[in-house]
């Protein structure tokens, strides 16, 4: 048999036959291959208590995350050199104005460095405004997702097909399967660093053989859900 083939594998659910299976998107051996989702997914509930995070490592995690915020928000490069540029206009535009009330330049060219200057300010505000709202935005998607994540083995739990196979998209972004069984799994951020605050998800995760020699078999790569 040849060395193992990895391919990526969709989702198709056929409501009235009551069935749902993943396919893998290309051949493997010349030949799709299909997955039972029951053999998969019975499988997702350890690794789903496993990445969930108790409330005391929720409260320090935000704590840790409220700080570094604090610290990215003052300490934006980015941030930091508009404000700068916006303070220096500021100076700039007083001293065309006391320059233009003593006379030493003309009031076409006081409007012309004006309107340069408006332009030019109006331009690094919308800058600053964009800086702040992607970071408010970060933030708002780790707020979140920490929220998610001292909840998610009761989530996946409780969870119709529906809401399961949503809670997969929100925190895998990728499953390698071999021969029916998960042999490793790679989260979206910024679960990965969620997760690692998480009693036992290191130890669990490392048992699954992300760097293991594979054996001739099939080997598919879940994505879809």
């Amino acid at each position: 048999m040849p060395s193992t083939q990895i391919a990526t594998c969709l989702v198709e659910t056929h409501p009235r036959k009551k069935i749902s299976y993943y396919r893998t998107k290309g051949k493997i051996n010349g030949s799709q291959v299909f997955y039972n989702t029951r053999d998969i997914e019975k499988q997702l509930p350890a690794i789903f208590k496993a990445v969930t995070i108790h409330d005391q490592a929720s409260v320090q995690l935000k704590a840790e995350l409220d700080t570094w915020f604090a610290a990215e928000s003052d300490g934006s490069e980015e941030l930091l050199q508009a404000r700068n540029r916006l303070a220096k206009l500021e100076r700039i535009e007083k001293n065309l104005q006391r320059l233009v009330i003593e006379e030493e330049i003309s009031f076409k060219d006081f409007k012309e460095h004006r309107a340069s200057i408006e332009a030019e300010r109006a331009s690094l505000k919308a800058l600053v405004e964009t800086v702040n709202y992607r970071q408010s935005m970060v933030r708002a998607d780790f707020e979140i997702a920490l929220q998610l994540a001292s909840e998610l083995d009761f989530l996946f739990a409780k969870g119709d097909n529906d809401e399961r196979r949503l809670l997969c998209e929100t925190i895998f972004r990728r499953v390698s399967v071999r021969d029916g069984k998960i042999v490793g799994v790679e989260l979206n951020s910024p679960f990965t660093l969620i997760a690692s605050r998480a009693e036992g998800s290191v130890s669990f995760l490392n048992r699954l053989p992300f760097a293991e020699v594979v054996e001739p078999g099939r080997h598919a790569i879940l994505r879809g859900w």
